[in-house]
């Protein structure tokens, strides 16, 4: 699947909006290198973990926020595996 999906977007952008599943498949793939969030400002008990088993491989680097309407805020994190 990843490799059809880098052929048919010829090496652009593949932006893929999903949950916890969608980011740990393609993570432990390596095509993960940037991860947006959305965060909304409501109150769920205790929140939801992103991704259970989000390897300790793995480096989130804040790169740069967003603010939208409503006190949404955009997070950009730069994405890296070790090599």
């Amino acid at each position: 699947m990843l490799e059809r999906i880098r052929d048919e977007n010829h090496g652009g952008d593949v932006h893929l909006v999903g949950g916890p599943k969608t980011i740990e498949a393609f993570r432990e793939l390596g095509a993960l290198n940037e991860l947006r969030l959305m965060v909304l400002p409501m109150f769920t008990g205790m929140g939801r973990q992103l991704t259970p088993d989000l390897g300790v491989d793995t480096s989130l680097t804040l790169a740069d926020t967003r603010r939208w309407p409503n006190d949404v805020t955009e997070l950009i994190y730069d994405v890296r595996s070790p090599d």
